[in-house]
C-alpha cells in the first residue's frame, strides 16, 4: 500500500514537472548521425523524444548488466549444489560402510 502510494506520488510530481517545463520538452534539435550501417542527416527531434530514448537505453544497459551477473550467479549456484550433492552421497556411503 505504501509502495503504491509512493509510486503514485512520484507519477503526479513528474506530470507536474513536465507541465511546468513544457518549453524545455517541446524544444527541437537538429540531429545528424553517420554510422557504418545507419545514416540520417538533419532530422528534427523533440527534446522529449531524446529523453525517452536515453531513458530506455539506460534501462536496457542496466538489464543487460544485471542479467549477466544473475546468469553468473546461477551457474555458480548450480556448481555448488552439485558439490553439495556429491559430498552428501559420499558421506552417506561412508556411514553405510561404518554401519556394515
Amino acid at each position: 500500500m505504501i509502495r503504491a502510494t509512493l509510486i503514485s506520488l512520484l507519477f503526479v510530481l513528474c506530470v507536474i514537472f513536465v507541465f511546468q517545463n513544457q518549453e524545455v520538452f517541446l524544444a527541437e534539435f537538429i540531429l545528424s548521425l553517420d554510422l557504418f550501417f545507419y545514416k540520417f542527416n538533419n532530422k528534427d527531434m523533440p527534446n522529449s523524444v531524446l529523453i525517452i530514448i536515453s531513458f530506455f537505453l539506460g534501462v536496457l544497459i542496466c538489464l543487460i548488466s544485471i542479467g549477466i551477473g544473475t546468469i553468473r550467479k546461477s551457474i555458480k549456484i548450480g556448481e555448488l549444489q552439485k558439490k553439495i550433492t556429491a559430498l552428501e552421497t559420499n558421506q552417506n556411503s561412508e556411514v553405510k560402510k561404518i554401519d556394515s
